[in-house]
């Protein structure tokens, strides 16, 4: 076991440290622990984070955000796991990082999700089916709503959280497309786009990686 986990240190690269800073990876990987419920890990990942500069709030924030895209369970154990780290060094949290109230989050998400994805996004129309109508209001008042409207975390750095979280999960191809579009949108290139599927190589195994890789490759538009 132990030479095992001496491998994951070999999986550091100069081009993904050119193209994603200490804090971002920090948090992508604890997004994507979240989603693998690699729950003692996260413990030991977030001492890690916050020795080297990751607040208390970012790190809870990058488990938050991960909640709609691989389930709300998932989090919760995950926010366990590293609350567990935060009272043993007595860091007290903010009580909510919400900015939104139930009567507006529709409205702010889908704001939020205009400015991502385009106006068209997320429009609700009379031929769709009650369930069609229902999962659209549900993507713009809870996934974008609930959580791209958070403090803390910024929309570049909450995009590069969901894109990671969708290459754990696996089988989020077509997600993994509609999020690079996202991506480039608020400013991640496709650099820092394929470095933070890289970063995860050894939480996600190969299999997911390349899947993930190819969907960004054939989302990017060609020149």
């Amino acid at each position: 076991m132990i030479e095992i986990e001496e491998m994951i240190e070999h999986y550091g690269d100069e081009y993904i440290d050119e193209n994603l800073d200490e804090k971002t990876q920090q948090l992508l990987i604890i997004a994507t622990m979240t989603a693998t419920q690699a729950y003692p890990q996260i413990k030991t990942q977030t001492a890690y984070a916050l020795d080297n500069g990751v607040t208390a709030e970012e790190i809870q924030e990058a488990i938050y955000h991960s909640a709609p895209y691989c389930g709300y369970i998932k989090a919760i154990n995950a926010i366990n796991a590293a609350n567990e780290v935060f009272e043993e060094r007595k860091i007290t949290l903010p009580k909510s990082q919400a900015t939104v109230t139930d009567k507006n989050r529709y409205e702010k998400g889908l704001e939020v999700q205009r400015s991502i994805f385009g106006p068209q996004i997320g429009t609700i129309t009379d031929d769709m089916t009650d369930a069609q109508k229902v999962i659209t209001k549900y993507l713009s008042d809870i996934c974008f709503g609930d959580f791209y409207t958070r403090d803390t975390l910024d929309v570049k750095t909450r995009e590069l959280i969901t894109l990671s979280v969708l290459t754990a999960n696996g089988g989020c191809e077509s997600q993994i497309g509609s999020h690079t579009i996202g991506n480039l949108s608020v400013g991640n290139t496709e650099d820092e786009i394929l470095s933070a599927i890289l970063l995860c190589v050894p939480y996600n195994g190969f299999p997911r990686t390349l899947n993930a890789i190819n969907a960004v490759k054939a989302a990017i538009p060609k020149e």
